[in-house]
């Protein structure tokens, strides 16, 4: 991005974005708002406290990613003095905490106040070497301090500078642990100012304080929730915070701020659908986003007859800031019914394409296989994904599922995203996905694992339902029954935990 006839750093956009006007609300948690003005004196006494342990500008520092006013304290500090942030997950067990903070071998931490309380946590961030900051939230405003007994950098060995790095986005970790993705200075003015462009109609306008807050869902350990705050600072958009989904605090916060377009994933699209919110409540919305996983096309067909709104499919790629795809709401006009399932076309500076699971050919429009996306503000090559997708003679992306997902049933290759949805059409099923199961003859079967509390489901009968709309060798070998899936911290249905309750792993 320009400013006059110079490149504006991220630093410097964060800190003209705090200038704007220091007493309105920058965030909204609980019912009580911090100031732009407050989040300004914090990240400065942050800064001062990281310049005093005489940390250099490129050593990496652990932020403690959860969704509270501190946290995004600490985050704009970080942002604002150009220092590389490595996110750390506290919403995990406290064993698995202490051991990131020792694996990360960070130079120092900045946490919220409670996390440094967690039984464990200085003593882990002792081992590593790292120094401790706690950011309290006082009322008005913050207190910032040194955590005792964390008072100086440790000997180490502490992980190498990282020159141009802004922060480290997290994966899901619906397959496996999260990875670290790192995301750098030259990567992230051209994806923000790119995603404004496609979703709001105030970009190029000059930078002012936005009117319309963006409602922050997704935990801050995802990579959605980063994006959505590193989004909110570019534009200068005040930040209504939840740190869990609860569909009444949602609907209430919608009426009370009458944003024009809202971010759901497609869990909290069927919560919201399935509760008693009147059409009325969602009135100021143009537009609900949704990404993370797939949309059910019924459950999205129900939610905008309901509500009158469409809901816009986004569509990201681990190894990528920002989505790779996506509807606009023009596209949604003309294509809304017609391609229904889409996750939208790629992005202006985005090219996709599909190649052949074996042979890696690049394949015909229509044809299933794997995506690789191409935009030289991440490579020069192209970059291949996990994904199963197919692309239509429009442009339109269609996702089928992931390449470690597949199940091969004695050579018939079966894509669990194409048959969990017909499952959830049954009555009584609240959610399901299939899973393959080793089998001596035929390699793998698969297995449907059905989310059904309270209710006591036929499995011949779904069978039956399943037999006069799939393929024979679609059709589940078997049908386990939950009262709840194990979903990660944005609700999508977790892998490894699903495999590990199966005896899979």
């Amino acid at each position: 991005m320009e400013d006059g006839n110079r490149s504006q750093s991220i630093a410097e956009r964060v800190g003209e974005v705090l200038q704007l006007s220091p007493q309105s609300g920058a965030v909204e948690f609980q019912g009580a708002w911090t100031s732009w003005s407050e989040l300004a004196q914090a990240a400065a006494a942050v800064e001062a406290e990281l310049a005093r342990l005489g940390i250099a500008k490129d050593a990496p520092i652990g932020w403690v990613a959860r969704n509270r006013p501190a946290s995004v304290a600490g985050f704009v500090a970080l942002l604002r003095a150009g220092r590389p942030i490595a996110p750390l997950r506290p919403n995990q067990a406290p064993q698995g905490f202490c051991e990131e903070i020792r694996g990360q071998r960070l130079k120092a931490i900045v946490s919220n106040g409670d996390d440094w309380e967690i039984s464990g946590v200085v003593e882990a961030a002792r081992d590593a070497g790292s120094a401790g900051v706690r950011i309290d939230e006082a009322a008005p405003g913050f207190r910032v301090a040194g955590v005792p007994g964390l008072s100086a950098v440790g000997a180490g060995p502490h992980r190498a500078d990282a020159p141009g790095l802004v922060v480290e986005r997290l994966s899901s970790g619906t397959t496996g642990a999260p990875k670290r993705i790192p995301v750098y200075a030259d990567k992230v003015l051209p994806t923000l100012q790119q995603t404004e462009e496609t979703q709001s109609a105030s970009a190029g306008e000059p930078l002012r304080l936005k009117t319309s807050p963006a409602i922050i869902l997704s935990p801050f350990t995802h990579a959605g929730g980063i994006f959505g705050l590193l989004m909110a600072m570019y534009q200068a958009r005040p930040i209504i915070l939840f740190d869990k989904f609860d569909v009444g605090r949602w609907v209430e916060a919608v009426q009370t701020y009458r944003p024009k377009s809202a971010s759901l994933v497609p869990a909290m699209v069927r919560m919201v659908l399935d509760s008693d919110t009147p059409k009325e409540a969602l009135a100021s919305l143009r537009a609900v986003r949704s990404s993370t996983a797939a949309l059910d096309p019924d459950v999205q067909a129900a939610f905008e007859a309901r509500f009158g709104v469409p809901i816009l499919i986004d569509f990201g790629a681990a190894e990528f800031l920002g989505g790779v795809a996506g509807w606009s709401l023009p596209e949604y006009q003309k294509y809304g019914e017609s391609k229904r399932g889409s996750v939208g076309r790629a992005r202006p500076d985005i090219q996709l394409r599909i190649v052949d699971l074996e042979t890696k050919a690049p394949q015909a429009a229509g044809e299933v296989g794997q995506l690789e996306i191409f935009s030289t503000r991440f490579s020069p090559d192209w970059i291949r994904t996990n994904d199963l997708a197919r692309i239509d003679e429009d442009g339109f992306v269609y996702i089928h599922g992931r390449v470690d997902d597949a199940i091969n049933r004695g050579g018939f290759k079966i894509l669990p995203d194409e048959i969990a949805p017909i499952i959830r059409q049954y009555p009584g099923v609240r959610d399901a996905t299939v899973v393959g199961f080793p089998d001596d003859r035929l390699g793998q079967v698969p297995v449907a694992v059905i989310e059904a509390p309270g209710a006591s489901l036929d499995p011949e009968g779904i069978r039956a339902f399943l037999k006069e709309r799939l393929a024979p060798y679609q059709v589940p070998v078997d049908y386990k029954f939950v009262d709840a899936l194990p979903r990660t911290n944005t609700l999508k249905i977790s892998r490894p935990e699903l495999k590990a309750m199966l005896g899979l792993s």
